[in-house]
């Protein structure tokens, strides 16, 4: 059963636990990833490289490799 989020704190953790990136795709569409390791699976750029282009910043654009699409990766809270 789903419950409704009815406080800030609870949307806050509701976001916290359940999305830690934003994907911007080429096409202008957007995702959401718990884990680097889920974005590597479907994007295509290793989850080492987005790390290290994050670093201590909150956003980076990586490039796949073997498409040569651009993508915007913001890590969220």
């Amino acid at each position: 059963m789903n419950t409704i989020i009815k406080t800030e704190l609870q949307m806050l953790a509701f976001i916290k636990k359940n999305f830690k990136y934003l994907v911007v795709y080429p096409d202008k569409s957007y995702h959401y990833f718990k884990s680097l390791r889920e974005i590597k699976n479907n994007i295509g750029v290793d989850s080492s490289t987005i790390s290290k282009k994050l670093g201590n910043k909150d956003s980076c654009i990586c490039i796949a490799k073997d498409t040569n699409y651009v993508f915007w990766i913001k890590k969220l809270i």
